[in-house]
């Protein structure tokens, strides 16, 4: 057997690492002196400890590692290696993005540290009155898109005629992108007699007074769409009748980079009282 010190140079983890996976159940030392606490490892558990290295390597979670590590299911096994491999697929493309966006910066010279703030032109009008299917959600703002497209699904097998684009409500007062509650929304054309399930249903949205705008570009700074509505609203003397939302007008779906994305942000608003 090799004491913690010794299996730690084989293994290239540090004793504390080593404690750590001891309390997570992820590598248990085969053998604790009662007297004095020392941990003990037999040589085939190096193997187990190598895989696990190599597993965090390829950017799996502890969680993920002690799931791989308890099942012998080899099918199993693969499948959540292509999960991994699409996950970071996702994660370098956006890499990709982000490299992009900065050499665009440094080639249109723009002052980097105290940015670019864009201007919005800033619509207002009567929204008609509209029936939807919708859908309340409490999910990671990332599987949105997963939801958009079941949804679709949906009203296609319930033979329901959409109008238009998805929008969202979002109706946390902070935001919160691993566990975000919002309302997802899309226009219809109500027939009598469409059925409704547990997960969605049919209403009808009133008429209501709204200010729009177009962002054009990543979900990133989209808030300085929502700010520029904010600030309109004040200086002309309204304030929000509801809670404002997004409609995804060209996104992800068409398969286009972030910086052409086209996104609408509405405000219902009113008049503010005299004082």
């Amino acid at each position: 057997m090799y004491t913690i010190s010794r299996f730690s140079q084989l293994c290239k983890m540090s004793p504390r690492m080593l404690r750590h996976y001891d309390k997570e159940e992820l590598l248990k030392p085969l053998h604790v002196d009662e007297t004095n606490g020392y941990r003990y490892y037999e040589k085939s558990q190096l193997e187990t400890a190598l895989l696990i290295n190599k597993l965090k390597e390829y950017r799996f979670s502890l969680p993920e590692i002690k799931t791989i590590l308890q099942t012998s299911d080899r099918k199993f096994f693969i499948e959540f290696i292509h999960s991994k491999i699409n996950e970071l697929s996702n994660e370098v493309n956006r890499y990709r993005q982000i490299i992009a966006e900065m050499q665009e910066m440094i080639e249109k010279k723009e002052d980097i540290i105290r940015g670019k703030r864009r201007t919005y032109d800033i619509l207002l009008g009567m929204r008609k009155e509209v029936s939807i299917i919708s859908q309340s959600l409490q999910i990671p703002i990332a599987d949105m898109d997963k939801y958009i497209d079941s949804i679709y699904a949906q009203a296609e097998e319930n033979h329901i005629q959409l109008l238009g684009a998805p929008s969202v409500l979002f109706l946390d007062e902070e935001f919160t992108p691993d566990n975000s509650n919002i309302e997802l929304m899309i226009p219809i054309i109500h027939e009598n007699g469409c059925n409704t399930a547990s997960e969605w249903q049919i209403k009808l949205l009133p008429e209501q007074f709204i200010a729009t705008t177009l962002h054009f570009g990543s979900y990133d700074d989209i808030g300085y769409a929502h700010m520029a509505l904010e600030e309109w609203a004040d200086s002309n003397g309204y304030r929000l009748d509801g809670l404002p939302y997004e409609t995804y007008l060209k996104g992800p779906e068409c398969d286009s980079p972030a910086c052409e994305y086209v996104t609408q942000i509405s405000f219902p608003i009113m008049k503010k009282a005299r004082q």
